[in-house]
């Protein structure tokens, strides 16, 4: 029988133990209902977890282990999510208020085929490489027998995960250090703590070594800025807002860390004359993408001025096509927000926009007829400035904004006039056009007309997006530090 995953113990330094804080509810977005408790880690549980994986690091006993016998070991973590797939799914529900289709497809199938894929993309790297040295170089330097680059692990990490996709951004972390040869500690979400913990037990069932991996669950923040501060942790690899970024960055700055931020975005979709048949299709995936809580979401539409109001026609359609409903009814592609706090958060960033002069074509409230859970319409915004608040802030809801432009010089200057560049999308039949185009907007990941999300597919931003990338061998070498090793014959030493 199906059901939603629990939790009543920790995992600390590769050990199962009671957590001795308060006890964390965990809401149903959906119900608006607790619908179970997990435990939390007081601080000296925290400062055990660092020193479990800093202990566990300077062993050796992960770290130089051979990577064949490492990816084997992730590899029956894998399998143990497999295995219980189906009720991954379910907690993906309950948990996060995913649509049954996104909960099956994004939320858990993807995050499984990953934990296996970059593992196996990691085992394919070379530990060491040539360092190629110039002719005059080698010429004048005889006695160098050899210059290689070693890649080795960076240490312990930090791993800070946000509420939207907790297990595939789990997976995408803790998956990606260990098959490095680092030590983790999994932080998540308070909101969405229970797939967290079931990489704990994954990770005991599949043998990992003690102290290798540890989940850390808290209500506020003390314990993660523990993890930022502590010089025995090397790296902290987080995804979230820009604002906890900085104040990440600014917590690790005296340690001097290694930092993968993948932070806010404001993504475009930028449509050629040829593609504005496809704009609905377009925001109808932000909208059903966890009701545009993505950090990648394409939320700012951009159009040729002369096809805005078929393109508004087309989209107010889109919208009210897809009504907010059930996560389990499998018709149901837009489900609730995360919290109150979150709704609270989109409605007070729409009634900014609409103040500023945004037109609401489409949404903008929450359903008639909705007695509970979090939901939002979907929204359509029209807006001719794009100093508007709602036009340059993460709304992180189910809000899209369309802007006219002139020509494309003038769609590029809106798609780069913001802070954010972590996403976008070009959409044209002119695979050239299409091409220039992206090579123009500043981004970390331009798509035209598909996207390409996949284990071997790096993600980041540019500007205040990030540092750092995720996933693909750029992801895997984030976990790692390059070593120069120079060998010299024996009577050249000096």
């Amino acid at each position: 029988m199906t059901q939603h995953l629990t939790a009543d113990r920790l995992w600390i330094g590769g050990e199962s133990v009671p957590g001795r804080g308060a006890p964390l509810p965990v809401e149903d977005p959906t119900t608006e209902e607790t619908f179970t408790t997990v435990p939390t880690a007081d601080a000296g549980q925290v400062e055990a977890a660092i020193a479990g994986a800093y202990d566990a690091f300077e062993s050796g006993v992960w770290a130089t282990l051979p990577v064949p016998e490492r990816v084997a070991v992730l590899g029956r973590m894998a399998d143990w999510l497999d295995d219980r797939r189906e009720d991954l799914v379910e907690t993906a529900i309950r948990e996060v208020g995913a649509p049954l289709q996104l909960a099956r497809w994004a939320q858990v199938g993807m995050a499984i085929d990953q934990a296996r894929q970059l593992p196996e993309l990691f085992a394919t790297l070379p530990e060491w490489e040539h360092n190629e040295l110039p002719l005059n170089a080698l010429v004048g330097a005889k006695d160098v027998l050899l210059s290689v680059r070693s890649y080795e692990p960076v240490g312990v990490v930090a791993a800070i995960t946000p509420y939207n996709f907790p297990l595939q951004t789990n997976v995408w972390k803790v998956f990606s250090a260990l098959a490095a040869g680092c030590s983790v500690i999994l932080r998540p979400s308070p909101l969405t703590p229970l797939t967290a913990l079931a990489l704990g037990d994954a990770a005991a069932a599949a043998g990992l070594p003690p102290g290798v991996l540890s989940v850390v669950v808290e209500e506020g923040t003390d314990g993660a800025q523990q993890l930022t501060s502590d010089p025995r942790v090397d790296c902290v690899s987080f995804t979230g807002s820009t604002t906890v970024g900085r104040r990440i960055a600014a917590q690790a700055a005296p340690t001097v860390k290694r930092l993968v931020l993948e932070l806010g975005g404001k993504s475009v979709q930028l449509y050629l004359p040829d593609a504005v048949g496809r704009v609905g299709a377009g925001v109808a995936t932000v909208f059903a993408s966890l009701s545009g809580q993505g950090c990648t979401a394409q939320t700012r539409v951009l159009v040729p001025r002369e096809a805005l109001d078929a393109t508004l026609e087309q989209l107010a359609g889109t919208a009210a096509a897809l009504p907010p409903g059930d996560p389990r009814d499998a018709k149901t592609l837009v489900g609730p927000l995360i919290s109150a706090a979150q709704r609270e958060r989109v409605e007070d960033l729409i009634a900014a926009g609409v103040g500023a002069g945004a037109k609401v074509i489409a949404g903008g409230g929450r359903p008639a007829g909705v007695d509970r859970g979090y939901y939002v319409e979907p929204t359509v915004l029209l807006v001719e400035d794009n100093g508007n608040p709602v036009a340059q802030r993460e709304v992180f809801g189910p809000v899209v904004t369309v802007q006219p432009y002139r020509d494309t010089d003038e769609a590029i200057a809106i798609a780069n006039d913001t802070e954010y560049g972590l996403g976008g999308g070009v959409y044209t039949a002119d695979l050239p056009a299409g091409l220039a185009l992206a090579r123009r907007i500043r981004s970390g990941t331009v798509q035209v007309n598909r996207s390409a999300a996949t284990a071997w597919t790096p993600t980041g931003g540019v500007k205040q997006s990030g540092v750092g990338r995720e996933r693909g061998v750029a992801g895997l070498r984030e976990y790692q530090e390059v070593k120069h090793v120079v060998v010299g014959a024996p009577d050249a030493a000096r």
